[in-house]
């Protein structure tokens, strides 16, 4: 079985994640932010990232909400519930894991920048893929 993780990195030191990615054994860090800057810690700006992780770094925009849907829900417009429909519409239609195979995903972690993945689109972005691939096994870090 594969295993998929994701990971929010809000309250998160930087050596912290490090010590995360590197202890759960994590292949790949799949950066499925819409916007990939970091204003109060530089580090976790997409470019630092890679940087940091090199080959260890992805960006998947394929799997980034679309700004009239994160913008909609930062400003009040859009409820969670009502993200989460979109949201997994905008998945439907988009079909990002069309070309994947089960062991592209072995040992991924999907990030983003929520502490919690309860109200997070990496939580919803992980549910898909384990919809489209039945033998991965989701950890949230």
């Amino acid at each position: 079985m594969a295993k998929i993780f994701t990971i929010g990195f809000s309250g998160k030191k930087p050596d912290d994640f490090m010590d995360i990615l590197n202890a759960t054994q994590i292949s790949c860090v799949w950066d499925i932010r819409l916007w990939r800057t970091s204003r109060f810690v530089p580090f976790y700006s997409g470019t630092n990232l890679a940087a940091a992780l090199g080959d260890r770094y992805e960006y998947h925009p394929e799997f980034a909400p679309s700004t009239e849907i994160l913008a909609g829900y930062k400003d009040g417009r859009i409820t969670w519930p009502d993200y989460e429909r979109m949201y997994r519409e905008l998945l439907a239609a988009r079909h990002p894991t069309a070309g994947l195979k089960l062991a592209d995903l072995d040992r991924i972690c999907l990030l983003c920048t929520e502490k919690s993945a309860l109200q997070c689109h990496r939580r919803l972005a992980a549910e898909y893929i384990a919809g489209q691939f039945p033998e991965v096994e989701i950890v949230y870090l």
